[in-house]
């Protein structure tokens, strides 16, 4: 084994200097070595057997046997007992990526003393995570794309630590369903984004971004005020907080603050739907600023304010433009309003940031504070069979609702949606936590998430009273704010010229691919010299410019898989020219989507 040992250590050392140089190479007392039937080690940690007493080699080729490298590109082993499975998985899957996950670095040595790891060591894609905690394991699993990981794990090698292999899980899970809601959006709206984004377009020429308040508030609290039930209680001390802190106020919550009184000093509002700009329809709040994006739906920008500030666009359309003008600044897009605001105050330089209201629940079963937009318009289209407490059980069990904790420790009922929002500001905020930056609740009704400390209202309206500190951060963004500079109106406009002169190109592009194909489906002598014309116009389709921007109302992977099933592929000349067939559905979608770019053009 002393062989295995040595060479193991050196290689690990190579590989990973940082991480070996910080861990020591001790190994596990709970792991026993044994002797399996077939000769090779085994081990036991306490009476689990962490592989086969007969052949844990067969053992391993079984776990990883359903893997299909067409299908996966990521192989993420949670636990891995002495590393039987990743030793085979990395001999049979050179290209796939391997990631290891165990935090007892003590197990991970006592494996190195096993067997020989030079085939995993040696892998070209390798990904170790060692002794860390559950965030950092997280965080790491979070950019992998769910339908191309494929996890393996048994029980006896992840009971040592149940919890924590379970959190690393969840994480791949939630990714999945951020995915899958982001394809779900995709599809929904992103004939809706183009429109706003086109209509909305000359606002990145003459409005300024948020990154003038970058890291000009790190001595000012923030406060996030959302339009959660709990932010009734909050709503009467909204005035002196305003005194003591820098206020944004989310969309849903403005209408209750303007109720009592108070014009918060930011308004964010990120939702394209014609829905969402009502939440501002007949409202003034003119020392307000508002953050938007050049998504949302036009009205938006008819709002009266003190100022009107854009953030960087999530779509390519607005994206393509701002890189030829001015990067406005990103914010977070964690599928809720709340998410940017916290993230805007967290791009300002803010080291406390308060929430109130973000309750993602409903607590006392309510949906909204009463008097927001949403209350209120429930009780407008209300009937006798379709009244507001209808409405209201409607939106309470439409996303698989279930019971969680708030801070006071109480039942909470929340659902799916929510709880994709609660492990962004989970990650998030226990990310930042580490840098100094502090996040808390000012309201105890609502979910409590790890990362968030509850905070009372009473010790809140203690602290100092900052506004001449407001009035001077306010002064410093106005002076960055008149330094800014922007295009001249006619060289926008040359840029809206050469886009539209891109979008011909890649109409042409298009229209030749379809024709290329048409004739090659039937004349079947046409294919080798179509498969070579069509790789040119792809090649050229690829170097055009204004390809991210047709992307965006180009059809998902899944809708393009639901189309694709529709070609014939049965009889041995449909599966011949099926690549034609395929290539002609990418190409008509592509026209599609240049079609509706040249409509505002």
């Amino acid at each position: 084994m002393n062989s295995f040992w040595n060479n193991n250590l050196k290689l690990f050392r190579e590989r990973f200097p940082l991480l070996a140089e910080n861990l020591k190479p001790e190994q596990s007392s709970d792991i026993v070595f044994e002797v399996a039937k077939n000769g090779s080690v085994t081990a036991k940690a306490g009476t689990l057997l962490l592989h086969s007493k007969y052949n844990p080699e067969r053992e391993a080729e079984t776990l990883i046997q359903d893997f299909d490298s067409s299908k996966f590109g990521n192989a993420l082993f949670l636990g891995f007992g002495l590393g039987y499975a990743p030793v085979s998985f990395a001999k049979k899957n050179p290209d796939s990526a391997i990631i290891l996950i165990e935090p007892d670095c003590c197990r991970f040595f006592s494996a190195l003393n096993s067997l020989d790891w030079s085939p995993v060591f040696n892998h070209k894609k390798l990904i170790l995570v060692l002794n860390a905690d559950e965030e950092e394991t997280a965080s790491v699993i979070s950019r992998l794309k769910p339908d191309e990981t494929k996890i393996f794990k048994t029980k006896a090698q992840t009971a040592h630590n149940e919890s924590y292999f379970l959190a690393a899980e969840k994480a791949l899970i939630q990714n999945s369903k951020k995915e899958e809601i982001n394809t779900n959006t995709l599809e929904k709206f992103a004939a809706l984004w183009l429109s706003n984004s086109c209509r909305n377009l000359d606002y990145l020429n003459s409005l300024s971004g948020v990154n003038k308040y970058s890291n000009i508030g790190k001595e000012l609290p923030f406060v996030i005020i959302a339009a959660g039930p709990s932010l009734q209680k909050i709503i009467p001390y909204m005035a002196e907080i305003k005194k003591r802190a820098v206020t944004v106020c989310v969309d849903t919550a403005l209408h209750a603050c303007l109720k009592n009184k108070v014009e918060p000093d930011f308004i964010i509002i990120t939702d394209p739907q014609y829905y969402a700009s009502l939440h501002l329809e007949f409202l003034t709040s003119p020392s307000s600023v508002l953050i938007t994006e050049i998504a949302v739906y036009p009205s938006v920008f008819r709002f009266k304010c003190r100022e009107k500030v854009l953030y960087s666009s999530q779509f390519p359309i607005g994206q393509y433009f701002e890189s030829k003008t001015e990067i406005k600044g990103k914010l977070a897009a964690g599928g809720s309003v709340t998410t940017s605001a916290w993230d805007f105050a967290h791009l300002c330089g803010a080291t406390k940031i308060f929430l109130a209201g973000m309750d993602l629940g409903f607590p006392g079963k309510e949906t909204h504070i009463r008097g927001s937009r949403f209350e209120e318009k429930t009780h407008s289209i209300s009937t006798k069979t379709s009244n507001a407490e209808t409405a209201n059980i409607s939106t309470l069990f439409s996303a698989c609702p279930a019971f969680a904790k708030d801070y006071n420790g109480n039942p909470i009922l929340t659902d799916k949606r929510m709880s994709l929002f609660s492990w962004w500001f989970e990650s998030q905020c226990t990310n930042a936590l580490k840098q100094g930056i502090e996040t808390f609740s000012l309201t105890s009704e609502s979910l409590a998430i790890k990362g968030i400390s509850p905070y009372s209202i009473d010790s809140f309206l203690r602290m100092k009273t900052i506004e001449q500190k407001k009035n001077d951060f306010f002064t410093q963004t106005g002076i960055k704010s008149d330094k800014t500079s922007f295009i001249k109106g006619k060289h926008f406009q040359d840029l809206k010229n050469e886009f539209s002169e891109n979008l011909q190109q890649l109409e042409s592009l298009a229209r030749k691919g379809i024709d290329a194909a048409s004739k090659a489906i039937k004349d079947r002598t046409r294919i080798p010299e179509t498969l070579l014309k069509l790789n040119k116009i792809d090649s050229s389709i690829m170097n055009s410019k204004a390809k991210e921007c047709a992307s965006l109302v180009f059809p998902t992977k899944r809708q393009l898989e639901k189309f694709a099933k529709e070609i014939p592929a049965s009889t041995e000349w449909e599966k011949t020219i099926y690549p034609i067939q395929y290539s002609k559905l990418i190409y008509t979608q592509l026209l599609s989507s240049v079609k509706m770019f040249q409509k505002f053009f």
